[in-house]
């Protein structure tokens, strides 16, 4: 059933003022109450809705007829007010109706119970009685309080509108019915209390009309990936979009194709992380993406992953970069790291902009891509060339794939000569030959980057001290490098002096962290000479005073010689 039917009949729903029964379901996150919402919001503005009376109650949770009933009357508000929450206010005006609708005498009887106590019994016997000519909509059915019935639901349906002259949309998803026996109590009741049954199963198009407003460049570019993708799940629409608008601010001032690279992702990695079907790529297969086709010739492609492969062509996404990475991790913490995103994003500027000259590393890239007819010398040497003139703009994750696909073509010497290349040419940057700092470098994969980046890294780094690689990993379970290599090389004196030195809650990480090094069970040399050195240490500081000889002991080090007490 098309938006524009669904939309047009509940327009006509809400002018009427017959009392009439109307279910709207589909599946989870189609966007069924945030359609109802907006065509009722609209209605209002136009002064389109026939009833008086608005009242919006959520099944979840609710087990008693009793509390469904109250829970009608509570939220019951005038349908000019329509777009505005239930409150006290409306609450307090909903009582005094009802006392007015009572009459002095019935009131009388209310005015006889203690208030704090009764007060809420009294009116759930009697807030029914207020319940007539009203619109009101029936929502999260499924998930109902489990002492409350269908039939009961369905009955009181039923007495609404035949007795209270109501007007009720039942607002339904598809698996509100999967035990068998409710579907046949529905289906038994359907044909008494249902009036107007209707299907909502918007297409992409259709939801991005609901989600999507305004003609902003973001609103334009999800528009155009949520079709692209056939996204029909507002919420996931919603979530994209609430994400799309917190990234925007962090990407002003940058070129419009760093925000459109991210939107792109963004709305990528979001139908993965929340859509689970056979075709939508698994959030770990898009991570890797486009990393590994260059040189994976003798990897086995699943039938499932020649699927996603296909997706992922049809939506023009070529491969998972360190800037997209950052916004694959937006989406699944739900928050920006300002911090992260604006690095990525500054190194993805610099790349745009190479990216527009005649030689840039893309266009090298596209001869490989885009064509069958260039032959194997013609791509490589374009690479080649495109590479040792745009060095600076490439990352090492990029560094890697390019120097794998060489390598698989028989061009080793070309392969080492463009590492050579790149550590000339970006040696200023210290911290670019960090791998243990590097957040990709569990997918740098060449033997010779990696070997080459180390050695680099040792050769250029500052000498780290005792006190710097303990700064570094205390409290983390991390660790790589030289850290170990330091720890290991200093004397127990030095661990004195440090311990010494120190003051504060820190202190604590540091001794232990030395001490776990060689309590693994598989401790290496290594970890074993750390824990060894920094023990003899706490002994000897141990020997100083009792008092000291009971801070050790809570290390799990204990002194065989009791330290005697000062005069």
């Amino acid at each position: 059933m098309s938006l524009d039917i669904v939309r047009r009949e509940v327009a006509r729903f809400l002018a009427s003022n017959t009392p009439e029964v109307m279910v709207i379901k589909g599946h989870w996150g189609v966007g069924k109450t945030f359609m109802w919402d907006k065509t009722l919001k609209e209605a209002k503005i136009a002064s389109g809705i026939g009833l008086k009376k608005y009242s919006y109650v959520s099944l979840f949770g609710l087990n008693s007829l009793e509390a469904f009933k109250f829970t009608i009357f509570e939220q019951q508000i005038k349908t000019d007010l329509i777009g505005e929450t239930p409150g006290i206010e409306s609450f307090k005006t909903n009582t005094s109706d009802l006392a007015a609708s009572l009459g002095k005498k019935s009131w009388r009887f209310l005015e006889n119970i203690p208030f704090a106590k009764n007060f809420s019994t009294a009116v759930d016997a009697v807030a029914f009685l207020s319940l007539s000519d009203t619109l009101i909509c029936i929502d999260d059915f499924e998930r109902k309080g489990s002492q409350l019935e269908l039939r009961d639901v369905l009955g009181l349906i039923s007495a609404l509108k035949e007795k209270k002259r109501c007007k009720i949309a039942l607002i339904l998803n598809d698996g509100s019915f999967e035990d068998e026996e409710v579907l046949k109590e529905y289906q038994r009741y359907r044909e008494k209390v249902i009036d107007i049954e209707l299907l909502f199963d918007p297409s992409a198009d259709e939801c991005t009309e609901i989600a999507l407003e305004g003609d902003s460049v973001i609103t334009r570019k999800l528009k155009e990936d949520v079709v692209l993708l056939g996204i029909n799940n507002i919420r996931v629409i919603k979530k994209i979009e609430r994400l799309a608008r917190l990234i925007e601010p962090v990407l002003a001032g940058y070129n419009e194709e760093v925000l459109l690279q991210a939107l792109h992702t963004l709305t990528l990695f979001a139908w993965s992380y929340y859509v689970k079907r056979e075709d939508v790529p698994d959030p770990e297969y898009l991570k890797g993406y486009g990393r590994r086709p260059f040189t994976s010739t003798e990897e086995k492609i699943t039938k499932e992953q020649k699927l996603w492969n296909s997706c992922l062509s049809g939506y023009h996404y070529g491969l998972t970069d360190e800037f997209d990475l950052v916004i694959a991790s937006i989406v699944e913490s739900g928050f920006v790291d300002e911090g992260a995103l604006t690095e990525a994003a500054m190194t993805l500027n610099d790349r745009v902009i190479a990216a527009k000259s005649d030689s840039s590393f893309t266009k090298a890239w596209s001869l490989f891509h885009g064509s069958f007819d260039v032959n194997d010398d013609e791509v490589l040497n374009e690479l080649y060339n495109s590479f040792m003139a745009n060095t600076r703009h490439i990352s090492p994750l990029n560094l890697d794939g390019v120097v794998r696909l060489f390598r698989e073509l028989g061009r080793d010497k070309q392969a080492d000569e463009m590492i050579e290349h790149y550590i000339r040419v970006r040696k200023d940057e210290k911290k670019l030959f960090n791998l243990d700092d590097y957040a990709f470098s569990g997918d740098i994969s060449d033997d010779k980057l990696v070997e080459r980046f180390r050695a680099v890294n040792i050769e250029i780094s500052e000498p780290m001290t005792t006190k710097d690689v303990l700064e570094k990993i205390s409290g983390k379970n991390s660790w790589g490098g030289r850290d170990t290599e330091v720890l290991a090389a200093t004397t127990p004196d030095q661990y004195y002096e440090l311990f010494k030195s120190e003051s504060g809650p820190h202190l604590d990480e540091w001794v232990n962290t030395c001490l776990k090094f060689g309590r693994f069970s598989n401790a290496s040399e290594e970890g074993k000479k750390i824990e060894q050195n920094a023990t003899e240490a706490l002994a000897r500081i141990a020997n100083e005073s009792p008092l000291n000889a009971r801070r050790v002991a809570k290390f799990g080090i204990k002194i065989e010689t009791e330290v005697e007490p000062a005069e």
